[in-house]
């Protein structure tokens, strides 16, 4: 307080020019406007010639002036709850490819259940905005065909989001033939075809922990306009 108050009644732009004088409640840019009044070589003709140690050392004052109570601030926050959700972060947007045109968009749920008064169970999917470690999280891909023409050989390929474990037997698409990567998205096949290679370690049949990718084929074309849903369950580890 003591420096502030000196700060704020004394300092004064020694040509009348800057006019940076510090309110009680001094902020970023009336610190920086001293301090570059400070360090400005004036004129000696109006008999208010700064030395640079000066200069400097009134800078660094202002400086610590202006950034400590932030620092204070941003001390004294109190950490985040243990028990908040994380927000489910949609790595690796679905890469869609085929004769032509085609666009895409993901729709990321929770099933809620709950007991209605007449203690029915009412279940409804909600957005899955927080999500909770062991909770299941519903993934629907839409797949359309903006053109005008059928599209064939249509793939769709799709990241599992980092944290995520796949649900067993829970891809499915229409018409579709779905496989699985253990490599990153290096190579595909069926989950009875999947093999992980660990650095010394004996290759092992792949569990669905393993999973890093799903695969859709789709067997027809897709008509123009048309759109396919796609849909797999993962659960966060």
């Amino acid at each position: 307080m003591l420096h502030r108050s000196i700060v704020a009644s004394q300092h004064k732009c020694p040509l009348g020019r800057c006019q940076p004088r510090l309110s009680s409640k001094p902020n970023a840019a009336q610190g920086a406007a001293i301090a570059a009044c400070l360090q400005r070589p004036h004129s000696a003709q109006c008999g208010a010639v700064i030395s640079r140690p000066l200069r400097l050392a009134h800078a660094a004052l202002l400086a610590l002036i202006v950034l400590t109570p932030g620092l204070l601030r941003a001390a004294g926050e109190p950490p985040a709850p243990a028990d908040q959700r994380a927000k489910p972060v949609e790595q690796g947007a679905p890469v869609a490819t085929g004769s032509g045109p085609l666009s895409t968009a993901t729709i990321v749920e929770l099933l809620d259940v709950t007991v209605g008064g007449d203690g029915r169970e009412i279940r409804q999917f909600i957005p899955a905005d927080r999500i909770r470690a062991g909770d299941e999280v519903y993934y629907t891909i839409r797949v359309q065909n903006p053109g005008r023409a059928p599209v064939g050989n249509v793939v769709v390929t799709k990241q599992i989001p980092f944290g995520m474990h796949y649900v067993r037997s829970s891809a499915v698409g229409p018409g579709a033939e779905i496989e699985f990567s253990v490599d990153g998205g290096e190579s595909f096949g069926p989950p009875a075809d999947l093999q992980v290679h660990a650095t010394g370690q004996p290759v092992r049949r792949a569990r669905v922990e393993d999973y890093t990718h799903l695969r859709w084929r789709l067997r027809s074309p897709l008509a123009a306009g048309a759109s396919a849903l796609l849909r797999f369950r993962a659960t966060l580890s």
